[in-house]
This record gives C-alpha cells, sequence and structure tokens, in this order.
C-alpha cells in the first residue's frame, strides 16, 4: 500500500505540478507514471486458484501393482484412502492390517510442510517435516515429466484432465488424472506431483515395497469448514524421517 501511495503522488506530481511550458515532457511523464502504477497493482492481486468446492473429503480405492513382501498376501494390505481438505490443510489417512495401523499425512499449505501420524496399537509415531520437504513414506520420483493432454473424464462427480507421466530415472510411464473443481492452491506441495495444478483423483505412488494406485471413488463436499484442526496425540514419539520408514517396514515384513 505504501509502494501504492507513492506511485499515485508522482502521477499527481507530472499531471498537475510541473509547469505549463513543460507540456511535452509533463505529458510523457505522466504516461510513464501512469503505466508504473498499472503494472503495481496488477503485481499485487493474489493468484486464486478456479474451483468450485473450499472443503471436503475424497475417498479412494487402492490397488497393487507391485509387491515385493513375499509373506504378505495383497488382501491383507490397506485398500482405501482418505483425504479431508479445507483451505489451510489436508488430511490423508491410510488404515491397514485390520485397524493395527494408521498412517495419516498432515499438510500444512501456507507453510508448506508435512507431519505424519503413524497410529501402532496404542503407540504412536510422529515426524515432523520440514518446509518442502515430501510427505513421509512414500518414495521420491525423482525428474518427473508431466505431459497434459485434451482428455476429460468424470470421476467420482468431478470434471478430471488426463495427463502422461514419465519417471526418467526407470522410464516408466503411466496416467494420472486431476481435477481443477476444487479449490486449492498448490494442493501438491508436499507429494511428488508439484508439477501438477490440480487435486489429484488418479495417480500412483510407492510406498516400503508397494506399487499403489489410488482411484477415487467418493466425493463429497462440505458447505461449510467443518473440519477440524489436527492435532498430534500427546503421548507421541518423534522420530526421524528413516526411524518412521524402519518401523513401517518392520510392519510390512
Amino acid at each position: 500500500m505504501v509502494k501504492i501511495g507513492i506511485m499515485c503522488s508522482i502521477v499527481f506530481y507530472f499531471r498537475y505540478k510541473l509547469p505549463a511550458n513543460l507540456k511535452k515532457l509533463r505529458m510523457r511523464y505522466f504516461n510513464l507514471a501512469f503505466l508504473l502504477l498499472l503494472l503495481l497493482l496488477s503485481s499485487c492481486k493474489k493468484h486464486e486458484p478456479s474451483g468450485i468446492y473450499d472443503n471436503g473429503r475424497i475417498e479412494y480405492r487402492i490397488s497393487y501393482l507391485e509387491n515385493n513382501h513375499s509373506q504378505i498376501s495383497t488382501n491383507l494390505l490397506p485398500k482405501k484412502m482418505r483425504l479431508e481438505f479445507n483451505q489451510e490443510y489436508s488430511v490423508n489417512i491410510i488404515e491397514g492390517f485390520m485397524g493395527v495401523f494408521r498412517l495419516n499425512n498432515i499438510t500444512y499449505f501456507k507453510h508448506k510442510k508435512c507431519s505424519t501420524l503413524l497410529e501402532v496399537f496404542n503407540k504412536n509415531f510422529v515426524y515432523l517435516g520440514r518446509r518442502g520437504d515430501e510427505m513421509c513414506c512414500f518414495e521420491e520420483m525423482d525428474n518427473m515429466d508431466v505431459r497434459e493432454t485434451n482428455e476429460t473424464k468424470t470421476i467420482a462427480g468431478l470434471k478430471c484432465y488426463k495427463a502422461i507421466v514419465t519417471i526418467k530415472k526407470n522410464n516408466e510411464v503411466f496416467d494420472i488424472y486431476y481435477t481443477k473443481d476444487i479449490r486449492l492452491a498448490n494442493p501438491n506441495v508436499t507429494n511428488p506431483y508439484k508439477k501438477v495444478d490440480g487435486v489429484l483423483v488418479e495417480f500412483q505412488l510407492s510406498m516400503s515395497g508397494l506399487k499403489m494406485r489410488f482411484e477415487a471413488n467418493k466425493f463429497e463436499s462440505f458447505n461449510h469448514n467443518s473440519m477440524k484442526e489436527p492435532v498430534l496425540p500427546k503421548n507421541s514419539s518423534n522420530v526421524t524421517r528413516d526411524q518412521m520408514a524402519v518401523i513401517l517396514n518392520r510392519l510390512l515384513d
């Protein structure tokens, strides 16, 4: 606001205060000052994501493309993930082994951070991620190339756009779908799909030797922000990212 006030003063000065005998010079500088003011005003506009839903819940089916744990049947592995979100944070929840463990990843959009809570029976383990880190326990997908297409389809009542993803490290290619119907700024700030400008509806992730495909099958919009702020249990044990991965691997072995 201070900068805008200064620019307005400059415009006023060149428009009205310069001597009349400097008319041409006055008009030249008035036009320049006016142009600078317009540029400043346009730069002050906050980018707002498009979309019609501010708060809600998406439920996903989980299928397994690869299972490197030969002693564990995919029938025992988690079959669902739930994503709840509002404009401040989102929580994705995966439960497995008939309720033996529960994995929660909490993303704080404003701070670009993610906290991970792993609940195992009556024990809670927490990893507090740093700003810019990806969420814990899922493998990184380095050198991801995302190619948008013109194809769309409706998934769980949402208009979704198809993109083709290539992982250059191993030349893996697969399709994903994302939606812009949900109004979130930087929805993928803590997951490997940072290049995707929309909420993921169909996608793949790998975790502890499991390659997982997530497909949305239900979406529910909230008329108001009924989602409570996530609270980490007081009796949680703080662990490092590596320690959290070791604990999860032991559960799967």
